[in-house]
């Protein structure tokens, strides 16, 4: 991905998270989302104006802070593809409780599935990627 394209996704992201910021009812102001998904208002405001993009925490934090579905935030932030594609692989739960362990107990099992979904797609990648590597340089690396 290019750095425009890049740049737009994070543009068109923080417009998103305005958006949702003001269509909670009453609005919520800046600092208000701020405190609550415990990022600070500078930070808040760079990711508003497309700046820079929030990890995977912070993006948990704001679809909570809001109510919008973990899966449409992580979507608009390019962490998952549009559509989700279905692996017939299973992920341990453990390796999850494990990246994730301060959080796992307080997650949702639908934000639990979306995570499954976003290790699984980031699986998927690095093989390709692997493989289309090895394929260059003559051999094909294994991933376990």
């Amino acid at each position: 991905m290019n750095d425009n394209t890049q740049g737009f996704r994070y543009k068109e992201f923080g417009d998103l998270v305005r958006q949702w910021r003001q269509a909670v009812r009453p609005p919520m102001t800046q600092r208000e989302l701020a405190e609550k998904i415990e990022v600070t208002s500078g930070f808040l405001a760079h990711v508003e104006t497309g700046r820079t993009l929030p990890g995977v925490r912070t993006l948990v934090a704001i679809s909570r802070a809001l109510g919008v579905p973990l899966h449409d935030v992580l979507r608009a932030a390019g962490y998952l593809p549009p559509s989700a594609e279905q692996h017939d692989d299973t992920l341990l739960e453990p390796e999850l409780r494990v990246f994730f362990a301060d959080d796992w107990p307080d997650l949702s099992e639908d934000e639990r599935e979306l995570l499954r979904d976003f290790v699984r797609m980031l699986k998927t990648r690095l093989k390709r990627r692997q493989s289309q590597a090895g394929e260059t340089a003559g051999y094909a690396p294994e991933l376990k």
